[in-house]
């Protein structure tokens, strides 16, 4: 403004308006920042497993972005989330306890080793149950198996044929399963264990069998002691009816007029001979001096 040949400045700030526009924009700035610092995410996959991403809108429902193997991070992205599942084989065990084809009950373990195909995790996750894969959609499935298989067993044919019952479970959950990212690796039946009726009715069996075991093997040697002595008996019978028809009167005075002649040839002997009849040998008396 000039006044009286003099030019004056006017000092002062800048108009609301500008001051305003100034301060909005700085509150847009600050808004921004917050807004990236909460909506940016990094999200990570340990080793061993995989990450299913999918996106976090603020409004709706979040859809698959993708996958990735651990170890790894996303990096800065805006919001996501992940979900981690372990893709490394795990042995799962299951207390089982069953009634057998007698009616006897049988407790044992049923040990499954499980394992994830690589990039099965869209379906594990979509599918299967997410990280609660085994309690939701294969533990039942391998329960009832197991119990198929064994519950038609007499009870102690099961430890005798456990390697069989595990190798049949193994080959039907692999069939089951054989299109998804559930891949079964191997099948255990161990630590069975007999109820102590059980155990104490077979001891008594074993002693009744090693019983009656014994009692047949002293059976079987009176009746051969029967049979010696039946055949010692036949024997002499035999010999007997030999004797009587086959020796004749002629042949045993043969034999007795031997005898008489040794003994005439015998010091210090005495005989009166007496004859006994026609064909029968003589009786010989001995007559001390």
């Amino acid at each position: 403004m000039a006044e009286n040949g003099r030019i004056h400045v006017l000092r002062g700030g800048p108009p609301a308006a500008v001051r305003l526009v100034g301060v909005a924009l700085s509150a847009l700035i600050v808004i921004g920042v917050g807004l990236a610092r909460v909506g940016c995410v990094n999200r990570h996959t340990p080793p061993g497993h995989e990450g299913y991403l999918r996106s976090n809108p603020l409004l709706g429902a979040g859809e698959f972005v993708g996958i990735q193997r651990g170890p790894t991070s996303t990096g800065l992205v805006w919001r996501q989330e992940v979900v981690n599942i372990d893709m490394r084989p795990r042995t799962f065990s299951e207390e089982m306890s069953i009634i057998t084809a007698e009616r006897l009950p049988l407790t044992f373990r049923a040990h499954a080793r499980i394992g994830l195909r690589a990039g099965g995790v869209k379906d594990v996750v979509e599918r299967f149950g997410g990280a609660n894969w085994y309690a939701a959609n294969v533990g039942e499935q391998f329960r009832s198996e197991v119990r198929a298989k064994v519950q038609s067993l007499d009870a102690f044919s099961v430890k005798a044929r456990s390697g069989e019952i595990a190798d049949t479970v193994l080959a039907s959950m692999q069939d089951r399963y054989a299109k998804t990212p559930i891949e079964f690796l191997s099948v255990d039946i161990g630590d069975i264990a007999y109820p102590t009726v059980v155990v104490e009715s077979v001891i008594r069996k074993f002693v009744t069998n090693e019983d009656n075991e014994r009692k047949d093997i002293e059976l079987k040697i009176a009746q051969r002691e029967i049979d010696i002595g039946i055949a010692e008996a036949e024997g002499v019978a035999d010999a007997q009816r030999i004797i009587r028809t086959t020796l004749d009167p002629m042949f045993l005075q043969f034999e007795a007029l031997g005898a008489i002649e040794e003994l005439a040839n015998a010091p210090n002997a005495t005989f009166i001979i007496q004859p006994t009849g026609k064909g029968g040998a003589p009786l010989l008396l001995n007559i001390d001096k």
